[in-house]
């Protein structure tokens, strides 16, 4: 018989997996053909980024390195730069959450556009190192700007409607493991 826990972690696993093929596949619709004065959000993001700090077990580092290189390959990104400048940013926020039951929201999204920022940075100034074309300066501030302010949102979404929910202290000891 499966342990409900591991069940329970599993199942998380697939819906994140399943929500992320969904937000790439949305993103690689043509719902217009003008190019957009304003970027949208970075929605893959923002989900790993509630699923890290609210439950770090159900999105483990081997699914999100996948869901990002998928995502760097069907977006004609440079393959492995951005899923490697994201898992910086996501075990900084890891590390920044662990253990704690009581992290504010307001906390969330400044950890969260802290991560962010560093992340949009980096990825530009080795873009601009090696020589390759990317979106100017005034892009990138559009772009986490959006990203942050789509944040909260996504963050109700998992909590209240998936059930993403931080580990009560009872699960912190280690006496359950979720």
């Amino acid at each position: 018989m499966v342990d409900p826990i591991t069940l329970r972690r599993y199942l998380y696993r697939a819906l994140f997996l399943f929500i992320c093929a969904v937000l790439i596949f949305l993103k690689l619709l043509p719902l217009t053909t003008e190019p957009r004065s304003i970027p949208g959000p970075d929605l893959l993001f923002c989900l790993t980024a509630v699923w890290i700090m609210r439950r770090p077990r159900w999105a483990p580092v081997g699914l999100i390195v996948l869901v990002h290189l998928l995502a760097d390959l069907l977006f004609m990104r440079p393959v492995g730069l951005w899923p490697a400048l994201a898992l910086l940013g996501y075990e900084f926020m890891r590390r920044q959450a662990e253990g704690s039951t009581e992290l504010s929201p307001l906390a969330e999204i400044a950890l969260a556009g802290i991560a962010f920022t560093a992340i949009v940075t980096a990825n530009a100034l080795f873009l601009t190192i090696v020589g390759v074309q990317h979106p100017g300066v005034f892009a990138a501030v559009l772009h986490v700007l959006v990203t942050l302010l789509a944040y909260p949102f996504v963050m109700a979404f998992c909590v209240f409607v998936l059930r993403v929910r931080r580990r009560r202290p009872s699960e912190l000891d280690g006496s359950v493991v979720a």
